[in-house]
């Protein structure tokens, strides 16, 4: 699975978490979608997942946006997988059993190269256009902070 390519899910949110990684202040939802090319409906759902999942954070308003949550290269690749799996694997668990342990067998070398990758690896090569940075650490010390920022950001 890991080798012959990766489920839409998984690549559009690499792909989105790399846009991220790119970024220098929070993007807000559509941006992301017109940086990564992806529908803006779609991205907003992979951008919930990924805040669920821990790798993004956001903050609302015309002064927010979304940014991760952790350095890029923090983030590797079987973080992400690992996420989408956990959320299938409840649900296909019983009537799969067999199945699931052929697979993450048959997947385990792809797997151990992937744990390799981060983020930060794959926004080098990504598409998506670098933007300033100072913004995004204004937001990230003030939604930590719970701080107001100030009308010059």
């Amino acid at each position: 699975m890991l080798c012959a390519g990766l489920p839409p899910h998984i690549y559009e949110s690499l792909k989105t978490l790399c846009c991220l990684a790119n970024a220098s202040t929070p993007l807000q939802a559509h941006e992301i979608a017109s940086e990564a090319d992806l529908p803006p409906a779609q991205t907003a759902k992979i951008l919930q997942l990924m805040t669920w999942a821990g790798f993004v954070e956001s903050r609302r308003g015309t002064k927010g946006g979304y940014w991760l949550a952790k350095s890029a290269k923090d983030i590797r690749v079987t973080d992400v997988t690992d996420f989408f799996s956990h959320r299938t694997y409840q649900h296909t668990q019983r009537k799969q059993n067999g199945l699931l342990k052929a697979l993450k067998e048959a997947t385990a070398r792809c797997r151990k190269e992937f744990s390799r990758v981060t983020v930060a690896d794959l926004a080098k090569v990504c598409k998506c256009r670098g933007l300033p940075r100072s913004r995004v650490t204004r937001v990230v010390r003030a939604h930590k902070h719970q701080e107001p920022m100030s009308a010059s950001n």
